[in-house]
């Protein structure tokens, strides 16, 4: 004898499933990815092509002839603002936040990166807006910046760690040492 389930039994198991799946989906982007950075992702040649100058080297366009930007951010073909270039070539440890002023979480990782001790100035702290994430192509080429907040932190390597969504202060503190280590 087969029985048949009743429709609100039914619609409520469906709900249950969906809801479950949302809550799998949205938790993927909030874990902090490490990625390597554009020079280690190329292809292998001298030890000098494990920084992230000979990264910007390699990835310089070929027409230099080409006037820079003239905004705060000029780039001069090197893939990164010259005043993110000017930490990372001092081997500062550089954190660069990308948001949107009218996020809440935004906002408050915002407040919260511009807390972080510059630590006798071996860490330098950037933000910008998300609109701006093609003038970062030299440390974001490798990785993920898909929402906003996003963070990316690169060591005096040249490795970058991007941290996607809402973090607090204590966190972020934690990661930027941890970078400094390295």
């Amino acid at each position: 004898m087969v029985e048949t389930v009743p429709r609100p039994v039914l619609l409520a198991l469906v709900g249950v499933v969906l809801a479950a799946g949302l809550f799998m989906f949205s938790r993927r982007g909030s874990e902090p990815a490490t990625t390597p950075a554009p020079s280690q992702t190329s292809q292998p040649s001298s030890p000098q092509a494990d920084t992230p100058q000979a990264a910007a080297q390699q990835n310089a366009p070929q027409n230099q002839g080409a006037a820079p930007a003239a905004d705060k951010g000029e780039q001069g073909g090197r893939g990164l603002p010259s005043p993110v270039a000017k930490a990372l070539d001092a081997k500062k440890t550089v954190v660069v936040l990308f948001w949107n002023k009218a996020g809440v979480d935004d906002r408050s990782v915002k407040k919260s990166v511009d807390r972080l001790p510059r630590r006798g100035g071996k860490v330098a702290v950037f933000t910008d807006k998300v609109a701006s994430l093609s003038n970062y192509t030299r440390i974001t080429a490798a990785a993920s910046v898909n929402q906003t907040p996003s963070m990316v932190i690169v060591n005096r390597k040249g490795q970058a760690e991007v941290l996607n969504g809402y973090y607090d202060f204590q966190t972020i503190r934690q990661f930027v040492r941890d970078a400094a280590r390295r």
